[in-house]
């Protein structure tokens, strides 16, 4: 008996040093700081990486006039005042392969390497070329990025602003599940020339200066699995309720243990 409740002791002790608290908190700094500073220097200010839109990028561009027959010659699209994520899709113009989209009367309007804000400088630009007074919009609508692995809710997500960090999207996705390994999460990078996979510990606060954190459309994140948690969880079982029936377990045994050396007295 003694025998097993030492086996039974020793297997508790494994699984309570099998994930230390420790690794699941994000942003770690030193103890004795109660406050994290990083000052940016001049010419590396705070700010997320300009993304500079390329072939297949999708624009949504709304184009409004003093008159409204003068608005509908600028637009071939139908129902432009609907919101639906569809309608967006159907009333967006995609760049093609020479960096151009191909507007209503102001014809083409080269885009290629320019930011959002830049692309919907140059098309005001073309516009007021064929009218005056007009107004245009431009809104990026192919900011789609995946997400895979352990988190609570993978899938892909679309995000309508100009930029989007990995905290927002694993926010999206509930966060990283108790067996996600945040030491190690993985950005796939597909460019025309390049493929890169980044690495990302979720731990270390000094990711918040790390340009690497803003996604691109088109990323792929993946959370891989750590493999200490995951060790017992074929049954779907949090290794904590394991870790705990076992604790109790252990000293039911080791009290009647108790009682029975107690009645052979």
């Amino acid at each position: 008996m003694n025998r097993f409740v030492l086996i039974l002791s020793v297997i508790v002790i494994a699984l309570s040093s099998c994930t230390s608290q420790k690794n699941l908190i994000y942003f770690q700094f030193s103890d004795q700081q109660d406050v994290y500073k990083h000052t940016y220097t001049e010419g590396n200010q705070n700010f997320s990486p300009n993304y500079y839109l390329a072939a297949e990028d999708m624009l949504y561009i709304d184009i409004i006039t003093h008159n409204e027959e003068t608005t509908r010659m600028f637009s071939s699209k139908e129902n432009r005042y609907t919101q639906s994520d569809n309608t967006i899709y159907l009333n967006s113009y995609v760049i093609d392969k020479n960096g151009e989209i191909n507007l209503p009367v102001a014809g083409k309007v080269k885009l290629i390497g320019l930011t959002v804000e830049q692309a919907q400088s140059a098309i005001q630009e073309q516009v007021d070329k064929y009218v005056q007074g007009a107004v245009v919009s431009c809104k990026m609508v192919n900011y789609k990025v995946s997400i895979l692995g352990e988190v609570n809710r993978p899938g892909t997500y679309t995000f309508y602003q100009p930029c989007v960090s990995l905290f927002e999207l694993l926010a999206a996705a509930g966060d990283l599940t108790y067996y996600g390994n945040r030491e190690k999460v993985k950005i796939v990078r597909k460019t025309i020339s390049e493929d890169v996979v980044y690495t990302i510990d979720l731990r270390n606060v000094e990711i918040l200066q790390d340009k690497n954190m803003y996604l691109q459309p088109g990323d792929v994140v993946y959370v891989e699995p750590n493999k200490n948690t995951k060790s017992l969880s074929t049954l779907n079982i949090p290794l904590t309720t394991i870790s705990n029936s076992l604790v109790v377990l252990t000293s039911v045994i080791s009290i009647f243990s108790w009682i029975l050396s107690l009645s052979s007295k």
